[in-house]
């Protein structure tokens, strides 16, 4: 009778067992689907560029209301007001006063001094000024216009440098998200074997040895996600305090084109075009108008200082009374001071510093130059290197699919499956950084020639 009770019991419980397997297998099959999923989402994704700054109106916006954006308009206007005060001639009216008692003896000269004393009041005023000559006022007001025109320099070169802090932050806060992203993506992938490969284990499918090696996976790939985490919310916070309002750059997958995009105002990727173009650009660049307007504006304080060998002569007029009324004074008085040591020595040193900006702008055009290649050619090997690493990250993909295939089948073992998983992780990692490199070589080509991000909007000239 317990044989048959047995019997019995094993017979209701085999469809349960079965029905059990059947979940088992349902259930790997669908972690496997979403290994697939994972593994193929990547080349799915690679539709088109779809990372995404703000537009540019909207980061103008923004960087004018910076703080920093701020502090160059007053410093602007603090240079446009000494160049003013350069052109004003420094010379100062001058007025003066004086009274005095004369006390003097009647008859100087007498036996007796009985005749007494004779007492009389005097008073002056008068008012002077130096004069600037014409030579020199000429000098001055060269060199007043020529340091106001370097503000105006340096305000636009104020914007540019704001933009570049700018951008570099947007391609931090891009590199912090895409990581933040590659990352969650691969620790699901990790979570996902590690369920799968803990039910086959209850089942007695997977040795323990299996489930050992993708809890070091899982926990590597989770301490690795809550560092990304951790540094794209710190991304975050400096983005939005540096530019409340402004929008956060989006990152997504994307794949690189074969020909080198365009970017605005470029008709075509040609290299005599582009490089015709960069050189009409080099011309009002930011920084090279600063440096041209700099030696300018130095040539013209060094010929102010050669003219200011000569000190200003003083021309006053003077109004008086002398002995009670008895005289009355209206004159005129000149005076010119001669010409010091110091006053050579300076203009010397004007001179010299004016030699040094004229160098100083050559060189800073000559490294514009080199600039503008380099990022251009960055700009095109990026998106060679880009291409290479997006058909590696295939290629390890394809492999990694196959021997997971493999050993779904009962070929291979699990370390195999995940040492190709790494590569192609890592391989995912590696293209994802040339992405942004390209990236950020091209959107920095553009805002140095000018095509984006305009250095200073004509509404704060």
């Amino acid at each position: 009778m317990k044989q048959g009770l047995d019997r019995a019991f094993g017979q209701a419980m085999d469809p349960l067992l079965r029905l059990t397997r059947v979940l088992a297998v349902l259930a790997l099959i669908a972690a496997a689907a979403a290994v697939l999923l994972l593994l193929f989402m990547p080349a799915q994704a690679h539709a088109e560029d779809t990372h995404a700054l703000p537009p540019d109106a909207t980061v103008t916006e923004a960087l004018q209301r910076s703080p920093a954006w701020r502090v160059a308009l007053q410093r602007h206007q603090a240079e446009r007001s000494r160049g003013a005060a350069v052109v004003a001639n420094p010379n100062d009216w001058t007025p003066s006063a004086s009274w005095a008692q004369r006390q003097a003896r009647a008859d100087v000269g007498a036996a007796s001094p009985a005749g007494g004393d004779v007492r009389t009041r005097e008073w002056s005023l008068g008012l002077s000024r130096g004069l600037r000559l014409p030579a020199k006022a000429e000098a001055a007001s060269a060199a007043g216009q020529g340091q106001q025109a370097r503000a105006d320099a340096q305000l636009a070169m104020a914007w540019h440098e704001l933009t570049r802090t700018w951008l570099d932050d947007a391609v931090g806060v891009l590199q912090a998200s895409r990581q933040e992203q590659l990352l969650s993506a691969q620790f699901r992938l990790w979570e996902q074997q590690h369920q799968a490969a803990t039910r086959r284990h209850a089942l007695g499918d997977a040795a323990r040895q299996e489930l050992v090696l993708l809890d070091a996976g899982r926990a590597q790939a989770l301490s690795q996600w809550l560092q990304a985490q951790q540094r794209w919310q710190a991304a975050q916070g400096v983005w939005r305090s540096r530019y409340p309002g402004l929008p956060l750059p989006l990152a997504q997958a994307s794949t690189p084109s074969d020909a080198m995009p365009s970017p605005q105002d470029v008709p075509a990727p040609v290299p005599e075009a582009v490089e015709a173009l960069e050189a009409a650009w080099l011309d009002a660049h930011p920084q090279w108008r600063l440096a041209r307007l700099e030696a300018d504006a130095a040539e013209a304080q060094a010929r102010l200082a050669e003219a200011e060998r000569q000190p200003d002569p003083t021309v006053g007029v003077q109004l008086g009374r002398e002995r009670s009324g008895a005289e009355r004074i209206l004159g005129v008085n000149v005076s010119w001071p001669l010409g010091s040591a110091a006053r050579a020595l300076q203009s010397q040193a004007q001179w010299a510093d004016a030699q040094a900006a004229r160098a100083q702008e050559g060189e800073v055009r000559r490294e514009l130059q080199r600039s503008l290649a380099q990022w251009r050619a960055e700009w095109r090997s990026g998106q060679q290197v880009w291409q290479a690493a997006e058909q590696a990250q295939a290629q390890t993909r394809q492999a990694a699919l196959a021997v997971r295939k493999g050993y779904e089948l009962g070929e291979g073992s699990l370390s195999e499956v995940l040492l190709l998983q790494r590569q192609w992780l890592d391989q995912q990692q590696t293209a994802a950084t040339a992405e942004l490199e390209a990236l950020r070589a091209r959107w920095r080509w553009q805002l140095e020639t000018g095509a984006r991000w305009a250095w200073v909007p004509e509404a704060v000239r």
